[in-house]
Formats: structure tokens, sequence, C-alpha cells
């Protein structure tokens, strides 16, 4: 049955609000009633604040939050995840750590994926503030540049193993993966905003109006609901079996130890360790 959480991730230089219009659209639709909608915020400030004991975070730092974010909001139930430019950098840069730390089998509650006007390539956009600024002073900035190895790295991880998955293990995870760009977005351009990903297309608005369901023509609303409806409505995905538990190698040596004649101990030591307590 079609249902779970939404989570929703924003991009660079703003905030939760940028999901308003969209959210309220969602809200009204009595289709989407079964689904409850989060939004993941983290801070993105074009500069840090002088003299504070604080550093703007990076890709790697906002990803590993996602996790404690999902236990509190999303603890039980399937999960989808739509995002907005940057927020789909910071969503790939979650996947790939999940899978890399071998925690695959976490992720199969997360049914869907959609990124909008994503800079899957990265992006000649905010070039100036990079140069004037550099990585030491935003990190978010810096990875947005054109080809940026960490950003191409969890986006290999994110084809090999969740595109191109066949079934849930520790290191893979099949889920549909939806990417989009504007149409007449000069921001993220149509290349970078698709990328080497299969299931692409275009859709009506540039960088910040494909979020406006009142742009002339808009199908974003739409189209995400769609995509919610079906992934959540389809059948789970095939698991391998988990890893079986570990048994003494053929030959092994086994302990015996008899304490005050009651209690006994038989084994390596390990895994193969048994204790026994003899009655009157």
């Amino acid at each position: 049955m079609a249902g779970g959480h939404v989570i929703l991730i924003h991009g660079i230089f703003s905030s939760p609000k940028t999901w308003d219009k969209l959210h309220a659209t969602w809200a009204d639709d009595p289709e989407l009633s079964a689904f409850t909608v989060h939004r993941f915020g983290y801070e993105s400030p074009r500069l840090p604040r002088i003299g504070a004991l604080t550093r703007i975070p990076d890709y790697d730092s906002i990803a590993q939050s996602l996790r404690p974010f999902l236990s509190v909001y999303a603890r039980e139930g399937d999960i989808s995840f739509v995002t907005h430019s940057q927020g789909g950098l910071i969503l790939l840069r979650f996947l790939a750590w999940m899978l890399n730390e071998g925690r695959g089998w976490e992720l199969a509650r997360v049914r869907s994926l959609t990124t909008l006007a994503c800079p899957h390539e990265g992006s000649d956009f905010l070039a100036s503030v990079r140069a004037l600024v550099g990585r030491r002073f935003n990190p978010q900035a810096e990875e947005l540049k054109i080809f940026d190895r960490s950003v191409a790295a969890s986006r290999r991880t994110v084809q090999n193993q969740i595109v191109h998955a066949s079934m849930v293990s520790d290191r893979e995870c099949p889920i549909p993966l939806h990417v989009y760009g504007g149409n007449s977005d000069n921001i993220v351009k149509q290349v970078p905003a698709q990328g080497t990903f299969p299931d692409t297309a275009m859709l009506p608005g540039d960088h910040f109006s494909i979020l406006d369901p009142a742009h002339p023509g808009s199908l974003t609303a739409a189209v995400v609901k769609l995509h919610l409806l079906q992934d959540t409505a389809e059948s789970r995905p095939a698991t391998s079996a988990p890893p079986p538990a570990a048994t003494p190698a053929s030959g092994a040596k086994f302990n015996v130890t008899i304490n005050n004649s009651r209690d006994i101990t038989v084994g390596d030591g390990h895994q193969a360790t048994r204790h026994y307590t003899i009655d009157d």
C-alpha cells in the first residue's frame, strides 16, 4: 500500500521554507493523505559567522546527520526522498556512505528517490564565490565545482549499487531514482542535471520556479506525486540471505571447563562456546 514518510532536502543558501508551495499542494491532495512530509534542514550560509567557533558543515557532515534525523522522525514505515539542487548531492552522499559502511539493509525502507535541478556533474554557479572564499570557508560551494571527485565517487556508488542493484544486501539496495532538470534553468543546465542516470527528463521552470506549482505549465507536484504513489505501491525488492552465523572450522579443537562439578563450558572461547549447568 502506498504511503510512508517523505523527506524533503533543500539546496545551497536555502532553508526548509523553499518547499512551502509544493508542500501546501501535496497537503491538500487526498491521494497523498497516507504520506507524512518532513523537511530536513541544515546550515547553508554564504560565509561563516565572523569570530564564531563554528564552521559551515560539509557534505559528509550533513549526510551523516540524516541517519539520526530518520531515526527520530521516520522510525517505522517506508521512506521517500525528494530533493532540490544541492540537496540531491547530500542525498547521494548519504546513500553512498550507508552502502560503504555495509548498511544496505537499512536502506530497504527507502522506496523512492527524486532529484530536482541537482548538479550531478557540478555547476558553474557560484564559481566566483568559490574563487573568493575557497573550500576553507565554504566547503558546500567548493563541492559544486564541475566534476568534483567526492561528488563523482558518490554518484558512481549510487549508480552501481542502487540504480543497477539486483537485491538488498549490506552493499547494495535497489531503489528507483528519478532525475529532473528545469527546462529554463541556467544555474544547473540539462547535462549536469541529468548526469549519466537512466531515468531522466526535464520539467517546466528554472532553478527556482521548478518548485512553484503556480508557474505556467508546472508539472513538478504532479510528477513527484506519481512517483511517490507508484514506487511505494511496488513490491519490495528481493533480499539476499543474511550472513550466516559463524560456525567452527572443521577439525577445530574445543576446550571443556568444569567448575564445581556443576557448571560446564564447552567451546573454542568464541562463537561456538556453550555453557551448561547441571541440576541436582
